[in-house]
């Protein structure tokens, strides 16, 4: 039996894009060790259930209250964490994710109505808040940690990378509304972190140290979600699913072995020179759709200056094998990197024309705060009128509204808007933006 001496609330708060409406699996899986623990969580995704935050504060009266955030929902995390504080002042509001894990120590020191960050993977380190905050003890030593303690604020160290990841138990799905999220729903994560060094990424949650889970577990999570979710559309969320290849074929050779009938798709993006035939060859036969490659760019120069460590020639020979094989091959491109200029969109829709891809994710290249992109900014780009301290007008970075942050004296603000409105433009046209 489930028993709990703490009321714990945990909220993904909206997002405004369709294409975020997944299931909040990193709520997931802390939720999954807190019931380990006797401990009970009640999740709320504000991105598809229809309801009201204040009522719900008011009634269940949750003594912690802790909100995920990305970029750009970060606005909509603070006014919950306001909100919150409003109804609640006694409440404890903890925030986390990838945006409070790249902020350091700003929003507790900006917002009184914050009370902590937690920076990195929370998967222990949030219960062992709770036990803490539950028994009155010092949190002095929480990993990971930023809290303000007497207007004090305290910056405890950070927490290593969770490893081996199988410790952590399938993400509590029971407790989330999986029948809002279509075909989302079958959303996984195998692995986490990405050993390269691109200058535009940020990792402040899963890092740079990769880490995979065994083909055991990730068998068993599928099997999970057909079981009893009657998923057959799985979205492979992972950064990098194939830095080791033979985990990887292992994982398609136990799909293939059980003859699960899956649509599997390859969401967020597969490095060109990690493909080879055979790989391919079985992600076809798992049942494989399509792969998005991660591309970037369609300028040699700026590919390497980007760090990206892929060649044209590779990006072409890929996606070719990729279509021959019978997989859609779609890629992402950021338009406004370092070294793009307004003959941008002219050279994309070359690109597009000669390899034939079958779809084009866009977005406007965007820099965030500690990566090599925003330091190269800061040298060699002039900044726009937004907001550089918490972000809170940065974009949605691949919507028609999206917008540059940033110009240089070879592409201005309005070269840059142009050459995104104009490329996304002819994309639709041909049918290949996604």
């Amino acid at each position: 039996m489930v028993v709990t001496t703490m009321k714990i609330a945990l909220i993904q708060p909206p997002s405004g894009t369709p294409a975020l409406k997944v299931p909040p699996l990193g709520l997931g899986y802390i939720t999954a060790v807190l019931k380990r623990s006797h401990i009970e969580a009640k999740v709320i995704d504000l991105n598809v259930e229809n309801i009201s935050l204040s009522t719900y504060l008011s009634r269940e009266k949750p003594e912690v209250v802790g909100v995920s955030s990305i970029v750009t929902n970060a606005r909509q995390a603070l006014e919950i964490a306001r909100k919150t504080k409003n109804i609640l002042p006694k409440s404890f509001v903890v925030l986390g994710g990838p945006y409070l894990s790249m902020m350091g120590d700003r929003l507790v020191t900006r917002h009184k109505e914050v009370d902590a960050t937690l920076r990195g993977e929370a998967e222990f380190t949030f219960p062992e808040l709770i036990k803490r905050l539950r028994n009155g003890e010092s949190l002095d030593d929480v990993e990971g940690l930023i809290f303000r303690e007497d207007d004090e604020i305290k910056s405890n160290s950070p927490s290593n990378p969770i490893d081996p990841l199988d410790q952590i138990p399938y993400p509590a799905r029971e407790e989330l509304k999986m029948e809002l999220y279509g075909e989302n729903a079958g959303s996984i994560f195998t692995s986490r972190g990405c050993p390269y060094q691109c200058i535009f990424c940020s990792r402040p949650v899963f890092g740079r140290k990769w880490r995979g889970h065994s083909p055991d577990y990730v068998l068993g999570e599928i099997q999970h979600l057909r079981e009893y979710y009657g998923i057959s559309n799985l979205s492979v969320l992972d950064d990098n699913f194939t830095v080791d290849s033979d985990r990887a074929e292992r994982i398609l050779d136990g799909i293939i072995a059980k003859k699960w009938k899956l649509n599997l798709y390859f969401w967020n993006g597969i490095r060109v020179d990690h493909m080879t035939r055979n790989l391919l060859l079985k992600m076809r036969k798992t049942g494989c759709t399509a792969i998005n490659y991660g591309v970037e760019s369609v300028d040699p120069e700026v590919i390497s200056f980007i760090r990206k460590g892929v060649s044209l020639d590779q990006v072409e020979k890929t996606i070719r094998l990729t279509r021959e094989i019978g997989i859609r091959a779609n890629i992402f491109l950021m338009l406004g990197n370092p070294g793009d200029t307004a003959k941008v969109a002219d050279k994309i829709m070359a690109f597009v024309g000669k390899v034939q891809v079958d779809g084009v994710h866009l977005s406007m290249a965007t820099p965030l705060l500690g990566t090599k992109f925003w330091d190269w900014v800061e040298k060699n780009g002039c900044w726009l009128d937004y907001d550089r301290e918490e972000l809170l007008d940065w974009p949605i970075d691949d919507v028609d509204e999206s917008y540059p942050v940033f110009e240089t004296p070879d592409f201005t603000t309005y070269e840059r808007i142009k050459a995104y409105r104009k490329t996304r433009n002819l994309l639709k046209e041909k049918g290949l933006l996604i």
